[in-house]
């Protein structure tokens, strides 16, 4: 029998599960917790972010990285707060994070009380957590604190992932706990699912199409869907955050969905007659609102789903939801294709998609499309790419060169500007891959100061900042909306200011470079493959997303650049 504090027993548990980092800032009412992780800092790092939040992101992509479990920890009050961001990332990406932010003395808690504070820096922080988070634990002296960090880790890792948040009053960092062992957490083994009747209707259907979403990815099998889109092959678009399921080059890749997207994935769909989602919720971002228009040829859709209340999203009067574990569906999908030696209908159809993407290469490229191109296709087959949310997203996620190994990060769901440079720090220790940030001016100031950790840990982390001294996804819209009034969006209104990124680099430690030409870019490979961080800035004239379709459009002959009409006429003859 054991006899260790909570602090302790905490970070023991952490490292019998294979957590190598962890990330914070230190606080009076955390201290404890940080002074556990020094004390084993032999077995697990922690890391000492320039502000909670950026600590909070990074614990969602070093999640995502290593396929375990991400843990972040803040000091109470403004702590707490400014870790929220990462704790909504969290929660909308379905990323399995533990948050654990330290608090008052149990006797010291605001508890039903009128007035509004009674510890210094309490907040009343679980009932912030609990709209984002899947479970929160409110830790009060009695508890059976081993039961409810088992339970944390359980929780995050099991059936929808997700983030779960620890509220942890200093005193009980202090008490103590007894036990035998530490057992590590098991992933529950899921059996075969029948999938007959779904994987025959693809077969017998002439114009199939599956929806990839990033639920591929947070269930670990990318591999087996890899697999089962090379023997069934039929065309496959994906999500936004599902870019990298497949290569760029894949003849089956068509691209991504959405109102950002290019014309290709928009045209499969129009056209096709069999549909299968798989770990996506299918946003109306991704494809409109008038129902109408999504895949109005479609005879079958089936949305497979592990979380049952996206079905309350009702997209079409005949569409089959199927509640499964999406590991177990691929993987008896797999089994089942190979077993049977199927044949299906849509080798034509597949063959027309292909020939349709060739057609649409070179269509839509703007100035920073081709500036992403060429700059992803000298990366390495293995790298983890930081998208930033802004217009250079919009850039990345349809011109990337994605390689067989390719990792994509963003943040998805709730679109926080400032993710990228603290959420590759997470990237980089959850798998220690060539790790590249693509961010803009906006995003790069909102957690800049990350790039001081970076330095101090010495990660050879590389960041590229796209700088058009505008907030140029707003520009677009005040163009349509107020009349091309750009107030707060443009450095040359005087209301919205870039800076030289290259020089906060040099003040942070870091090498830093200017280009006014990506393909300058060649003259520094050694700065690209060296082991040190190394920031590049790239000034450039803002110029427009493309195609700029609303989803359910007209993909042949819409968007803000039209078409040639032999063009428009080949892809009308493939199609026949």
């Amino acid at each position: 029998m054991r006899r260790l504090s909570v602090a302790d027993y905490f970070v023991e548990l952490l490292i019998a599960n294979g957590i190598t980092d962890v990330y914070g800032y230190q606080g009076g009412m955390i201290a404890y917790i940080f002074d556990s992780l020094g004390r084993y800092k032999n077995k697990i790092n922690y890391h000492s972010c320039g502000n909670e939040q950026g600590a909070a992101i990074a614990a969602c992509s070093y999640a995502q990285a290593n396929k375990k479990f991400g843990v972040a920890i803040s000091t109470s009050g403004p702590g707490f707060t400014n870790m929220t961001t990462g704790i909504a990332n969290a929660w909308f990406d379905s990323i399995p994070v533990i948050y654990v932010s330290g608090n008052v003395n149990t006797k010291d808690k605001k508890r039903s009380s009128g007035f509004r504070q009674n510890g210094f820096q309490e907040i009343q922080a679980v009932k912030i957590a609990e709209p984002i988070t899947k479970k929160v634990y409110e830790l009060e002296l009695g508890d059976n604190f081993i039961e409810k960090f088992t339970d944390a880790i359980n929780e995050v890792m099991t059936d929808r992932r997700g983030p779960v948040y620890i509220d942890l009053p200093i005193n009980i960092c202090r008490e103590e706990v007894e036990f035998d062992d530490i057992k590590p957490f098991k992933l529950p083994s899921f059996g075969e699912i029948d999938v007959r009747e779904y994987i025959d209707e693809l077969y017998k259907s002439e114009k199939p199409v599956i929806i990839a979403g990033a639920g591929i990815k947070e269930s670990d099998c990318e591999n087996e869907f890899k697999e089962l889109i090379n023997i069934i092959g039929i065309p496959v678009v994906t999500t936004m955050p599902a870019i990298d399921i497949l290569s760029s080059n894949s003849d089956y890749m068509m691209g991504y969905i959405g109102g950002t997207g290019r014309r290709e994935p928009g045209i499969v769909l129009q056209n096709a007659d069999f549909v299968l989602t798989l770990g996506t919720r299918i946003c109306s971002k991704q494809i409109g609102h008038n129902m109408s228009l999504f895949i109005p040829k479609a005879k079958k859709f089936y949305r497979v789903d592990v979380d049952s209340a996206e079905f309350e999203r009702n997209l079409k009067d005949f569409e089959i939801d199927i509640n499964a574990n999406l590991r177990s569906f691929i993987k008896s999908a797999l089994k089942y294709v190979k077993t049977k030696g199927l044949s299906n209908n849509a080798a034509r159809w597949s063959k027309t998609c292909k020939e349709i993407k060739d057609l649409f290469t070179d269509v839509d490229m703007t100035y920073a499309n081709k500036m992403v191109k060429y700059i992803t296709q000298m990366l390495p087959d293995n790298s983890n790419l930081l998208y930033d949310v802004g217009k250079n997203l919009n850039y990345c996620t349809q011109s990337s060169v994605i390689k067989n190994s390719t990792k994509v990060y963003m943040s998805a769901g709730l679109g926080a500007m400032g993710y990228a440079i603290p959420a590759s720090i997470g990237a980089y220790n959850g798998n220690n891959n060539p790790t590249f940030v693509f961010t803009g001016d906006g995003g790069a100031q909102m957690n800049i100061q990350e790039l001081n950790t970076i330095v101090k840990k010495k990660l050879p982390i590389k960041i590229f900042v796209f700088n058009n001294r505008a907030l140029g996804n707003i520009v677009m819209f005040q163009d349509v909306t107020f009349d091309k009034r750009h107030f707060a969006t443009m450095e040359k209104e005087n209301d919205y200011f870039s800076c030289d990124f290259h020089k906060i680099a040099v003040a942070y430690g870091m090498k830093g470079i200017y280009l006014n030409d990506y393909k300058k870019i060649d003259d520094y490979k050694n700065d690209l493959e060296s082991n040190e961080p190394v920031l590049f800035e790239i000034e450039y004239e803002d110029c427009d997303t493309l195609p700029g379709i609303v989803a359910g459009g007209d993909y042949i002959n819409g968007g803000k650049v039209i078409l040639n009409k032999e063009l428009q006429d080949k892809v009308r003859e493939l199609l026949k």
